[in-house]
């Protein structure tokens, strides 16, 4: 009796294995290689702001540095390039991605101050190298003779930032003159009339000083500042800069990115120089930093 009970357990158990495998077998049947599935379609689909230059824009004449970079990305992948826009004011790229509406994001900081919404999607959304650096620049008039490199180097000016930005914060702990505006536009005014030397702003307000804007604001539709330019040669501050990556949906259990990162990485690292990167953000007036080291952060 003991010997049937022993050989009853050992064929239920045998069985119990067998059907595992089974639906293991089954389960890795459904996973989904990402970067398989863009090659065996030729497509790479991008979620992308329609209206946010200059990184961003549905009119093919004037597509932005992150458009332009997507198409970058897809030839190098030999895939056709698909954007999937997406109007951000009312919805999220990275949302979208994870809802599997695309295969990455190009343009997203990693840095929890300047992209809250990766932190409330937590653990779902990873990162490539970074290719670039971003961050507050200063603006000026152009009269201004002064080219300061660091902010210890104006530490007696009157610097203007926008109420509730992260430079208006960093730059009240910092002790620095700080006078705060509603806006960046009105920061930027304040410059323009003289009642501050400078302004700290977002290094993306190069475009609305050389062609107005459409990111976002309707007061920003058609004002462009002529006096006004960024200081050339600063580099913002490590708590006023953070790195630009892409993203991409963490591997799940029926979709595996983690090659297609790999492979992104790849040619980040080896394909696209810091000339191409640089020639592509001076053309939308941005200024161009090489991705910050997290030693030189700390």
């Amino acid at each position: 009796m003991k010997h049937y009970i022993l050989l009853w357990v050992a064929l239920f158990t045998l069985t119990v294995l067998m059907q595992h495998n089974a639906e293991a077998e089954n389960t890795n049947a459904d996973v989904e290689n990402a970067l398989e599935v863009i090659r065996e379609k030729g497509v790479l689909t991008v979620c992308m702001d329609v209206r946010n230059l200059p990184y961003s824009n549905v009119n093919p004449e004037l597509p932005g540095l992150y458009v332009e970079i997507a198409h970058l990305l897809a030839e190098e992948l030999d895939v056709k390039l698909e954007l999937h826009w997406l109007n951000t004011l009312r919805d999220s790229l990275l949302a979208d991605m994870i809802r599997g509406h695309c295969d990455c994001v190009i343009g997203v900081p990693i840095e929890e101050r300047a992209m809250a919404e990766a932190i409330q999607l937590g653990e779902r959304v990873d990162f490539s190298k970074p290719f670039y650096g971003t961050g507050y620049v200063l603006v000026k008039r152009k009269d201004n003779e002064q080219a300061p490199k660091k902010l210890e180097d104006i530490k007696l000016e009157t610097i203007g930032a926008e109420a509730g930005s992260i430079a208006s914060d960093v730059l009240r702990q910092m002790r620095y003159n700080r006078r705060i505006y509603s806006s960046q536009i009105t920061a930027l005014n304040a410059v323009r009339d003289g009642k501050v030397a400078y302004a700290c702003v977002w290094a993306n307000i190069g475009w609305l000083l050389e062609k107005g804007s459409r990111i976002q604001q309707a007061e920003q539709m058609s004002r462009v500042y002529p006096e006004l330019e960024i200081v050339k040669g600063y580099v913002p501050e490590p708590r006023l800069r953070w790195n630009v990556a892409i993203a991409f949906s963490k591997d799940t259990p029926t979709r595996k990115t983690r090659e297609l990162q790999e492979v992104v990485n790849t040619i980040i690292e080896k394909k696209w120089s810091e000339e191409k990167l640089k020639e592509l953000s001076e053309k939308y007036y941005l200024p161009y930093f090489a991705p910050f080291q997290e030693e030189e952060k700390k």
